[in-house]
């Protein structure tokens, strides 16, 4: 297998997505694929900020570490998606830490040399600049999300946000991540979390199977947020 990247596979990724097939040409042409098993890092917050990334297939962390080593998730990334572009603009060093929740198959994109393009390209800043405020105002969200909803309510947002199988009037959900990393991600304690599932569960809410949630009631569940 190539460790170059074909023009196909990230052209849609809303950077590349209004660019002619020579940019998108020399991009893939200082691209390259990385492999993560699961688990493994891909970058310390303060590396020196080489690259960015599109996710292709399997899920990344984006974390913060406590003085006293304790995990907060920031952001899980999917398939399709962008993250680290910032890198580009925050002095050349990684503000989080990023790894694999599963094998993970990733484009590395040379940032020096798209920087390079956006020097001469309005029209991608444009975009560039775009993302980023879509990003803010998630991240206030979030903020908002966090300090005036219960973790019940967090929970609830979260779960339906997420792709669900529709069966007989019910929603089933598969969890991308560990519930002690979802519950990180919503701002609560692994307790707290399972706390939660047990009240939803005894109330006739939900079904919980291992990492499949099966939303029994799916009307009243939305009214939870």
């Amino acid at each position: 297998m190539s460790t170059t990247p074909d023009i196909k596979d990230f052209r849609l990724a809303y950077l590349f997505r209004d660019l002619d097939r020579t940019l998108l040409a020399q991009i893939a042409a200082r691209a390259c694929w990385r492999e993560l098993d699961a688990g493994e890092a891909l970058f310390a917050k303060n590396d020196p900020g080489k690259c960015f990334f599109l996710v292709k297939t399997g899920t990344m962390k984006l974390y913060l570490l406590a003085e006293e080593g304790q995990e907060h998730v920031l952001e899980l990334v999917g398939r399709e998606h962008l993250f680290a572009e910032a890198v580009m603009f925050m002095g050349g060093r990684y503000a989080v830490h990023a790894a694999a929740l599963e094998p993970t198959r990733l484009i590395a994109f040379d940032a020096d040399f798209f920087l390079g393009l956006l020097r001469s390209n309005a029209d991608l800043c444009l975009a560039l600049l775009a993302d980023m405020s879509r990003r803010v105002h998630s991240l206030v969200t979030e903020i908002d999300r966090l300090t005036l909803q219960t973790g019940e309510q967090r929970f609830v947002q979260y779960l339906l946000a997420q792709p669900a199988q529709k069966i007989s009037g019910t929603r089933m959900v598969r969890l991308p991540a560990s519930k002690q990393t979802i519950a990180s991600l919503l701002g609560i304690t692994p307790e707290t979390l399972s706390r939660i599932l047990s009240r939803l569960r005894d109330q006739g809410m939900i079904q919980v199977n291992a990492e499949t949630i099966v939303v029994l009631k799916p009307d009243a569940f939305t009214r939870i947020s």
